[in-house]
């Protein structure tokens, strides 16, 4: 549909078949006019079966703009019969997600419409996960080093990972239940810019269903106990919470470093790696935080002391000496095309026979080849230490303003917003 627009509004079609009218666009009030406008202005006709419409003929063009509004109202009376149908559907205690959770098989109702669950291997590794956090008495992270020394597999990946046992662990499919609308998607403006999000809802529908459970009401009531208990209070309206949100990089394993907040106000926040394997060992948050600061801070005093001592000069003597070498190829290249011309001179007045001109122009052009490659290499680097000069200098005031307004910025996301502006990755290794 972008791509039939996009020709729409060049012109490229005297018209544009459709079986109906109304299949042209089901979206939101802004969709239809953004179609109705692109057919108007290319004075593109609308072929279907039944008529051809002509967007600038006023009869024609009210009744494809009805036809599109009736199409929408359509769509939406669609839609809203498939979700009051799912939603019956987990009333029912069926299954009405595409994909099963770890531990069982989405498989057809007998006799019925429909899906339920049915447990396959993976509800042994559900139960040792369990068995390991309620009655070993593990923490969640010391439950993924277990799983992962067992040599247990997830489903997808090689190694198990704490956020995908934390899933499991707070999954009451395993119980028997079917949870649904537990994150539904909720579109906001971010920046101008619309995007969709799937913030946790209080308000889902929890049910029995219709499969067996694979743990049993104790052991989920104990676990569930236990992970309140350890739990901090996390704020889920959709903003930053770390002001160094995938910028801090572990140095051991490459994985982005993520930041944990507790419960108790008197312990705070750390920067770890969730790596079960790495060795990197956690540090403070704010240590890390004020790490970065000093390391901008100490990049600005070198580099204005090497800029105003040094950098000027060593930074003009390179690209100097880049463009005097470029100038010397340059001079190369012009005798070997000179040399070229002689050999052509050289064939018709008859010095050179024909094997000994392609001896010679070959050899020759080979030189040239190589020689301009060389002059095309130095005119790359050429480029790129004049923009790299010109970078460090827009830099300067960047971090600068960084320094004098990062500890008055009220929000995480502005924090972080303001670092990225001049930071690509810091790499973090603690031993």
């Amino acid at each position: 549909m972008q791509k039939l627009l996009l020709d729409v509004r060049q012109g490229k079609w005297k018209g544009v078949l459709v079986v109906e009218v109304e299949r042209l666009a089901r979206g939101e009030t802004m969709d239809q006019g953004i179609v109705s406008k692109a057919f108007k202005v290319s004075n593109t006709k609308i072929i279907t079966p039944m008529k051809t419409y002509d967007p600038n003929d006023e009869f024609d063009e009210e009744y494809f703009e009805f036809g599109l509004f009736m199409s929408r109202r359509e769509y939406k009376v669609i839609n809203r019969r498939l979700q009051r149908g799912r939603i019956l559907s987990v009333k029912e205690g069926k299954y009405v997600g595409s994909i099963a959770p770890f531990g069982y098989d989405r498989v057809k109702i007998k006799g019925d419409k429909g899906y339920t669950l049915r447990k396959n291997a993976e509800a042994n590794t559900v139960k040792i996960i369990y068995d390991l956090y309620v009655y070993d008495n593990l923490s969640i992270g010391n439950v993924t080093k277990k799983l992962n020394e067992m040599g247990l597999k997830p489903r997808k990946k090689e190694e198990w990972s704490v956020t995908t046992v934390k899933d499991i662990l707070a999954n009451p499919v395993y119980i028997g239940k079917i949870k649904w609308n537990g994150r539904k998607v909720v579109k906001v403006y971010k920046y101008d810019k619309l995007i969709s999000t799937r913030p946790r809802n209080d308000d889902y529908i929890l049910v029995q269903g219709l499969h067996k459970p694979i743990i049993d009401e104790k052991t989920w009531k104990i676990a569930s106990a236990k992970r309140s208990l350890n739990s901090a209070p996390v704020n889920h309206n959709n903003t930053i919470q770390n002001p160094l949100c995938g910028l801090i990089i572990c140095a051991k394993c490459g994985k982005k470093m993520k930041r944990k907040s507790y419960s108790k106000l008197s312990k705070e926040p750390i920067l770890y790696c969730d790596n079960p394997k790495c060795d990197n060992i956690s540090s403070k948050f704010c240590y890390v935080e004020n790490k970065v600061l000093y390391g901008l801070k100490k990049w600005l005093e070198q580099y204005k002391f090497d800029y105003q001592e040094h950098l000027d000069k060593i930074n003009h003597n390179k690209i100097k000496s880049i463009e005097e070498t470029i100038a010397s190829l340059e001079q190369e290249a012009k005798k070997e095309n000179d040399k070229l011309l002689s050999i052509f001179n050289f064939l018709e007045d008859g010095t050179y026979t024909k094997e000994m001109f392609k001896a010679r122009s070959e050899a020759t052009s080979q030189n040239l080849a190589k020689i301009n490659n060389s002059i095309q290499n130095y005119k790359t680097k050429l480029s790129q230490e004049k923009m790299v000069d010109r970078k460090k200098e827009v830099l300067v005031p960047k971090i600068e303003n960084i320094l004098d307004v990062y500890n008055l910025l009220q929000t995480a996301e502005e924090k972080n917003n303001l670092l990225k502006t001049v930071i690509t990755r810091s790499y973090i290794s603690k031993n």
